[in-house]
């Protein structure tokens, strides 16, 4: 999976708000729209966005980049457990 496809699932699932992710990690909102929304970063931005993203929502981000193309693609759903905190 791309790395953009993995963070819509991430912000998705994990109920994230870009206007949050862009505070903590250093970005425009515009930015983590682009990114959101498929479109290209550098990698030291991508590297920001990781670094912001809660532990959990991080692993899971990787693991659905690391994901065989084979097996099927997540399910998109949400986890009320797992909000960030401003």
């Amino acid at each position: 999976m791309r790395f953009s496809e993995a963070f819509r699932e991430t912000i998705f699932r994990f109920r994230l708000k870009g206007i949050s992710l862009a505070r903590r990690s250093g970005l425009t909102p515009k930015q983590i729209s682009t990114f959101q929304n498929g479109g290209n970063l550098r990698i030291d931005s991508v590297e920001k966005i990781l670094e912001a993203l809660p532990k959990p929502a991080k692993a899971y981000m990787l693991s659905l980049v690391a994901q065989d193309e084979t097996q099927n693609p997540p399910i998109m759903g949400k986890n009320p457990d797992q909000e960030m905190e401003d």
